[in-house]
């Protein structure tokens, strides 16, 4: 009984932590742009507050994936959303995965998180989990 109310205390404070507001988009298929390409439509999944922890200066990313013609390195846990989020499905190829977009900042979150998009790559889970670590690229 004590660890699950420390467990909840703990996924409260990681929740306290989430200070951007976050658009969930799923894959619908496809469309075609004004230019005539055909490119991923999504579906709106809702929004849901979370927060970006990018690699550090010192960690070095052994991972890329390409999207489109460019390398993109793989950022482990990079995306955090609540428990209680809906759980996103993870692809490697844009119109595969979820992706989120960064509606809202913080008063002291970098403004330049607005607008970033990121493809969920994994979905790791674990038991006794403060928040959801998604595994993301930046789109």
């Amino acid at each position: 009984m004590r660890a699950t109310a420390r467990l909840g205390a703990m996924q409260a404070r990681a929740q306290s932590l989430m200070t951007l507001t976050l658009a969930a988009y799923s894959p619908d298929g496809k469309t075609t742009n004004p230019g005539g390409y055909t490119v991923p439509k999504f579906a709106s999944e809702g929004l849901t507050f979370g927060r970006v922890q990018a690699t550090s200066g010192g960690d070095t990313t052994t991972r890329y994936i390409k999207i489109g013609d460019v390398e993109r390195p793989v950022i482990k846990g990079g995306l955090q959303i609540p428990l209680t989020a809906k759980v996103p499905v993870a692809g490697e190829q844009r119109g595969t995965g979820w992706e989120y977009v960064v509606l809202a900042v913080g008063p002291l979150d970098d403004l330049a998180l607005l607008g970033r998009r990121y493809l969920v790559v994994a979905v790791p889970a674990k038991s006794h989990a403060t928040m959801r670590r998604l595994t993301v690229v930046e789109v």
